[in-house]
């Protein structure tokens, strides 16, 4: 039986719920764009969760026939996201992400942070919540990476943890984020949330609940 190392988690709808914040975000910017549109919970969760920014942007401005371009879509999100992430009042942990932090560090795991965000975005989060001293290394996506289902980001996390792929349990909350981690070679555990719980989740090794179950699992290893 593997006996893990390295734990790389996901950032957005893992660590922190920030999918409500996204889902604003994108709402405001399309409202500034001029679209009398506003997505709900379930078509924002179905559209949107998993995907990269500018890929989403792209979804906006096609299906609104919008004279931004995509990049300004995505531009006008990031600057609204950050806005909202900044205030940590807006920042609420998953259920079960403290006390499994706490026990990973307890226990000498190394740890990162794998995220799709901009790094400016995931260090205002992660500050925000009081958590940076659990990791190791703390990653985004600036645009210089491919977006997942790609697997830069975790292998860049596993050279910045010097960590061997056989010995990395990766936690992903959404389909694209599962197949990143699993196309990098790692364990992946799927821990959906009310967003993403539609998503395929056929490359997980496990599907869980919560990050309790997460901590559960590892503790019986």
């Amino acid at each position: 039986m593997t006996q893990f190392k390295n734990i790389i988690f996901d950032l957005d709808g893992l660590i922190v719920d920030t999918e409500p914040l996204h889902q604003r975000a994108f709402n405001s910017a399309l409202q500034l764009a001029g679209a009398a549109y506003q997505f709900q919970n379930d078509e924002y969760g179905k559209i949107f969760t998993g995907r990269s920014v500018l890929e989403n942007a792209e979804y906006v401005r096609e299906r609104f026939a919008l004279p931004q371009t995509a990049q300004q879509l995505a531009n006008a999100h990031h600057a609204l996201f950050t806005l909202l992430v900044a205030d940590a009042e807006n920042l609420e942990p998953m259920p079960g992400v403290l006390e499994l932090l706490a026990w990973l560090t307890r226990e000498q795991y190394r740890i990162g942070i794998a995220s799709s965000s901009h790094p400016e975005q995931v260090q205002l989060i992660v500050r925000g919540l009081n958590l940076h001293m659990h990791f190791a290394t703390i990653l985004g996506n600036d645009g210089s990476l491919k977006p997942k289902p790609a697997p830069d980001v975790y292998l860049l996390a596993l050279d910045k943890l010097n960590a061997n792929p056989n010995e990395t349990l990766a936690l992903e909350d959404s389909g694209s984020g599962v197949r990143a981690a699993h196309a990098a070679r790692l364990f992946v555990i799927a821990v959906p949330n009310e967003y993403t719980q539609q998503q395929d989740f056929t490359k997980a090794d496990r599907v869980m609940n919560d990050l309790r179950q997460v901590q559960q699992f590892l503790a019986g290893r």
